[in-house]
C-alpha cells in the first residue's frame, strides 16, 4: 500500500476511535428550563430518549452556595438515575426510576466559583424522562 493510502486508513481508523469515545451520552427530544429567585430556583427537564452517563450543571446565582435539593423523577420505561453531587464530587443523593416509575427524594449540591451545582444522569434505554430540581440556597 503506498503511503497515502496509510494515511487514509489510519485517519479513518482515528476519527471512528474519536466517535465511539464521543457516544458517552445520548439523548433525543430533550428539552429544559431554569427558574432562579433570591431564595433558590428550579430546572426542569425531559428528554423522549435518552442512553449513557453524563455530569450537567445546573446554574445558580450563588457561587459556592450550599443548596438544599428537592428531586422529582419519572421515567416511561428503560431506567434513569440521577446523582445529586456535593463537594469533591461527593454523592448526596441517588434517586432511580424503572419502567413507569416516579421517584422523589432531598440531598444537598454545591455551586462552584461560577455559581453551577453539579448531577449525573444515568440512562439505560430510558424513554420519556422528567425530572424536577427545585433548590433553595441554605
Amino acid at each position: 500500500m503506498s503511503k497515502g493510502k496509510w494515511f487514509v486508513v489510519l485517519s479513518l481508523l482515528l476519527v471512528a476511535l474519536l466517535l465511539v469515545g464521543c457516544a458517552g451520552y445520548t439523548e433525543s427530544n430533550g428539552r429544559s428550563s431554569e427558574q432562579h429567585g433570591g431564595s433558590g430556583g428550579s430546572v426542569t427537564a425531559y428528554a423522549g430518549k435518552a442512553n449513557g452517563t453524563s455530569t450537567k450543571d445546573l446554574e445558580t446565582r450563588a457561587a459556592g452556595a450550599l443548596l438544599d435539593a428537592n428531586v422529582v423523577l419519572a421515567v416511561g420505561k428503560g431506567s434513569y438515575k440521577i446523582e445529586l453531587l456535593g463537594e469533591n464530587d461527593e454523592v448526596t443523593l441517588v434517586l432511580e426510576a424503572q419502567d413507569g416509575q416516579t421517584v422523589s427524594g432531598q440531598g444537598w449540591m454545591v455551586a462552584d466559583s461560577f455559581g453551577d451545582a453539579s448531577y449525573r444522569v444515568t440512562a439505560v434505554e430510558a424513554e420519556n424522562v422528567d425530572y424536577v430540581i427545585e433548590y433553595t440556597y441554605r
